[in-house]
């Protein structure tokens, strides 16, 4: 029976008319919202929990069910597979440089990163020296052999950048310790499941965990790394690394590129007319089918995602606004811009909810705002009182109540309304990841664990 119900949603989601060519991947339809689910409003690590999985690393990424299996990634760049029923550990592979290369491309790899230790060693005093002399610049700016030594010292760690540059290529790009290289979601179309990695590695294994094909698509070079989650949509899987890429499902041979400046916020899938979308955190609006721009900055978030309700997309942060996306003429889209507001000053790490004319948005700290989706007005703000930590998990609308949660594991339970009421609070773990909610269970990808929460 369990299998089945399984089985009815990953169905339902995937061949919905709203999202007739979307697979399941972060926030399960990219909304946060599950009308059908009925949670439980109470839960703690000795109350309510059916299973609670150990899982070999941390991660950021939200687990997606496919069926009678989860998936859910661990740093840095492990796919794990469990079992929906009991949570154990079905299987689980690591996408590593050297996973994803041929054996003697990997052999030649592990020789151009050894080469390349020795000229960054190499590379350290004269870096030293450098700094040295710019500190006695800063005293004395006309010095001529100061400036001459400087000039040289440049030129030198210049020339060695160059020999490194094309021995580094399979050296992981930097990160940052909260986001580490495994905070993108997996997708799934219910037969096979791709994933995306900070290292700009994609994957596509089948349920069994088979891989089906592994390449290095882009490599992310933001220093605190990458947190886009990809898109599937119809025969293509959609990452936003440096760029906006399409790989073909099936074989990982890319389709298109498209220019589109990188943000942390995910990408997330919206209809132009008749016309399959991606909006991009940084308001750019990208056909599915070619990869044409068909509108610019149309909003300019940097760490959430907008959120889509029927033609109209939502960007909110520490300003917001509403467009309605209109027909496409001409290779671009008419659009309309509803409104603007400004809610709380402050980052906003989680994604918005929408639901019944209101759009629900936290910041880091947990204000929680209510904004009519009419006209932006601010209804409410409200202190949720989360205590120490930071706020990153989206906010999700689960049956009848919002679910807003702290890194610090806390979650409060609010019914949603134009005034502000709380139902429940509960504490976990530490997790970062969105919550995941199917009939009247929970799933929460926290810190150590995979909890599956119920009644």
């Amino acid at each position: 029976m369990r299998l089945m119900f399984f089985v009815l949603v990953v169905t339902c989601v995937l061949l919905s008319p709203a999202m007739a060519q979307q697979g399941v991947g972060w926030r399960t339809d990219g909304t946060g919202r599950y009308l059908q689910a009925d949670p439980p409003t109470e839960w703690a690590k000795d109350k309510n929990v059916i299973w609670a999985t150990p899982m070999p690393a941390w991660s950021n990424a939200t687990p997606i069910l496919v069926g009678d299996k989860i998936f859910v990634c661990s740093q840095p760049t492990t796919l794990v597979c469990v079992n929906a029923a009991d949570g154990k550990v079905l299987w689980q592979k690591t996408n590593t440089y050297m996973d994803i290369l041929a054996p003697a491309e990997a052999a030649q790899a592990k020789k151009d990163l050894a080469a390349a230790d020795a000229l960054y060693k190499k590379m350290d005093p004269i870096k030293k020296e450098f700094n040295r002399v710019r500190r006695e610049l800063r005293k004395k700016p006309k010095d001529e052999a100061l400036l001459t030594q400087a000039k040289d010292l440049r030129a030198k760690m210049r020339d060695l950048q160059k020999q490194i540059k094309p021995l580094d290529t399979y050296r992981p790009p930097p990160t940052h310790p909260v986001n580490g290289h495994s905070t993108c979601t997996p997708v799934s179309d219910g037969k096979k499941v791709w994933v995306l990695f900070g290292t700009g590695v994609a994957a596509c294994y089948d349920l069994d965990g088979n891989r089906v094909w592994a390449k290095l698509v882009e490599k992310p070079t933001q220093g605190y790394g990458q947190s886009a989650s990809p898109l599937l949509l119809g025969d293509k899987f959609i990452v936003h690394i440096l760029s906006l890429v399409a790989l073909d499902k099936a074989s990982g041979e890319q389709l298109w590129q498209a220019k589109a400046p990188s943000k942390f916020g995910s990408i997330v899938h919206a209809r132009a007319g008749d016309v399959d979308v991606v909006c991009c955190a940084g308001g750019d609006v990208i056909r599915v089918a070619d990869g044409a721009a068909l509108a610019r900055r149309l909003g300019n978030l940097t760490y959430c995602a907008p959120v889509v309700d029927g033609r109209t997309v939502y960007y909110v942060e520490t300003g917001g606004r509403g467009v309605r996306l209109g027909e496409i003429a001409e290779d671009k889209i008419k659009t309309e811009r509803l409104w603007q507001t400004k809610p709380k000053k402050d980052r906003y790490y989680a994604s918005p909810v929408v639901h019944d004319g209101l759009i629900y948005a936290v910041t880091q700290k947990g204000i929680l705002s209510a904004i009519d989706a009419k006209d932006g007005k601010v209804v409410y703000e409200q202190d949720l009182k989360l205590g120490k930590g930071t706020v990153y998990p989206s906010i999700a609308l689960a049956g009848k109540y919002l679910f807003v949660s702290s890194d610090n594991g806390t979650t409060v339970i609010a019914k949603p309304g134009r005034t502000f009421e709380e139902v429940a609070r509960n504490s976990l773990e530490t997790f970062r990841a969105c919550p995941v909610f199917v009939g009247n269970r929970l799933y929460i990808r926290a810190y150590k664990k995979l909890y599956c929460i119920g009644t």
